[in-house]
């Protein structure tokens, strides 16, 4: 490990106000580039990369095959990542956005919203027989326990099945979208 590297760890796990701000810094310039997806998360992103380098230096994980700089990128780059990632899976498992599949109803709706009701329709006319039950229990408010002792599916695959039932809706709303955009008929 390089002398000045293993001088900066000493006085970063001292809690040197200097060292510590200066990592801080490094560690918001290394996350910079993931600020906009983590939006209202970007604070704690931030934290949770700081803990996460301390407790890799404290553990003595870091070797010394880079430079601190450079492994401090990484394990911010990561931190990023894996709150992304995070993020993602929370908003897929909880269905957030699922407006766009909501059942139709007969009151009539306002303004553009009747454009939405007459995509979702041909939308799920084109989703299997199997993406419309599981549309229907987890807008019933099924859990996916409950959803598996219903089925006599696992949960996991369950789970499996929503997400993919979910891409394919979306792609066929795309394909819908697009062919009308280009004034081509389903």
């Amino acid at each position: 490990m390089r002398r000045d590297d293993s001088e900066l760890i000493e006085r970063f796990l001292s809690g040197d106000p200097k060292t510590v701000e200066t990592v801080d810094g490094w560690i918001r310039q290394a996350a910079w580039s993931f600020r906009t997806r983590l939006f209202e998360h970007w604070e704690d992103v931030l934290q949770d990369a700081h803990l996460e380098l301390t407790r890799l230096l404290r553990t003595e994980q870091f070797r010394g095959d880079s430079s601190l700089k450079t492994y401090l990128w990484r394990v911010v780059n990561h931190a990023c990542l894996d709150r992304v990632r995070a993020l993602s899976r929370r908003s897929m498992q909880g269905l957030d956005g699922l407006e766009h599949f909501a059942p139709l109803t007969s009151a009539p709706l306002q303004g553009g919203k009747q454009e939405l009701r007459d995509l979702l329709s041909r939308v799920l006319e084109q989703t299997s027989k199997d993406c419309q039950r599981l549309w229907r229990m987890v807008l019933d408010g099924y859990s996916y326990r409950e959803m598996s002792r219903q089925t006599g599916v696992a949960e996991a695959t369950l789970r499996v099945r929503v997400l993919r039932c979910r891409k394919r809706a979306t792609e066929i709303r795309e394909r819908i979208l697009q062919e009308s955009e280009n004034g081509s008929s389903p």
